[in-house]
């Protein structure tokens, strides 16, 4: 199985763990990955997840140090404010934290990502609110 796939399935698995429940600052109602139907009936919050890009880093022989981006689209409604955005980009932050997705491998800086999140202003007429959090991960490859 190429770790790049089993990568998405951790990235995945650490997200859905987003519940006031398990400590964090939003209730999701679901998680999207790219070429995923989020159906019309699900209301925010929700994430949508896709690769924005994978990058190789280094190499010798046939192993591979990547860098894996993965935007992470939190979705809220009209409703929501600012401060709950940032709770949000908290959240996932806070979900693939140190050791909570393990095929990634720390950055050069020992920190687990590089990330940064850039919040969608309003739009006449949108009835929802966003934040797009960019999260870097290195990985490795065997080829």
């Amino acid at each position: 199985m190429s770790n790049a796939a089993l990568l998405t399935d951790q990235v995945k698995a650490a997200l859905q763990q987003i519940s006031t429940v398990n400590g964090y600052s939003t209730n999701l109602a679901g998680i999207y990955l790219f070429g995923e139907s989020k159906p019309d009936s699900v209301a925010p919050p929700y994430l949508l997840v896709r690769v924005a890009s994978d990058e190789l880093q280094d190499f010798k022989g046939t192993s591979a140090l990547r860098l894996a981006t993965y935007e992470i689209e939190g979705v809220m409604s009209r409703a929501g404010t600012l401060q709950d955005l940032q709770r949000l980009h908290h959240d996932v932050l806070k979900a693939l934290g140190l050791g909570k997705v393990p095929t990634a491998r720390p950055m050069n800086t020992g920190w687990p990502f590089e990330e940064s999140a850039e919040f969608e202003p309003d739009q006449g007429g949108s009835t929802t609110r966003r934040v797009t959090s960019s999260v870097t991960l290195r990985y490795a490859e065997q080829y």
